[in-house]
């Protein structure tokens, strides 16, 4: 009998969803067998100046890695102001962003093993307004979120040389760039 695999799946959470219009659901997954993100795919999203095309964008399964293949030369990631090549499969990374029309999109993969937020209902009017009450962007990152109360504590006084920013920037320059920083930016690691 050979052990359990997990099969690694994808979900795509929006963390604006105060901009979700009716009929848009704020999250959908995708396992291997991938889908499509438009006005008419698998994953609908409508926005108020009708950029999202029918078919804007795909997610496949490609060379054992989930990607993206957009289809309307108008999405765009991590905060790059270039358009996705159209036609292109772009790797998907763990708490990549994705930008399409109006909706920024958190990208979390996950195996099937790993809790998966629960649907929200597409007949619920109120399942936006539920998704901004129970779904905060930063859980969607898998960042805990920081404690509301935590400005009403007490803190200890920050030393002067904290507030200089000279300080500061002499601290960086010596500083250390941790090894997964530098590899995704292609730094050399001092």
């Amino acid at each position: 009998m050979s052990p359990h695999v997990p099969s690694p799946n994808l979900t795509l959470a929006v963390i604006n969803p105060e901009n979700l219009l009716h009929g848009s659901e704020p999250q959908h997954h995708f396992d291997k067998a991938g889908g499509t993100l438009g006005t008419e795919a698998t994953w609908r999203l409508h926005d108020r100046d009708a950029r999202i095309l029918p078919v804007h964008c795909e997610i496949s399964w490609h060379e054992g890695h989930f990607c993206i293949i957009d289809h309307s030369g108008n999405s765009y990631m991590n905060g790059c102001d270039t358009a996705l090549l159209s036609g292109t499969p772009i790797r998907l990374r763990h708490n990549d962003r994705l930008q399409i029309g109006d909706y920024r999109i958190a990208i979390r993969l996950c195996n099937e093993d790993e809790e998966k937020p629960e649907p929200l209902s597409a007949n619920n009017p109120l399942s936006a307004l539920q998704a901004t009450q129970r779904l905060c962007p930063l859980k969607v990152l898998g960042t805990p979120a920081t404690d509301e109360l935590a400005m009403f504590k007490a803190s200890k006084p920050v030393p002067m040389d904290e507030l200089d920013p000279q300080a500061y920037l002499d601290r960086a320059a010596q500083a250390r760039v941790d090894p997964s920083i530098a590899e995704i930016f292609g730094k050399e690691i001092r």
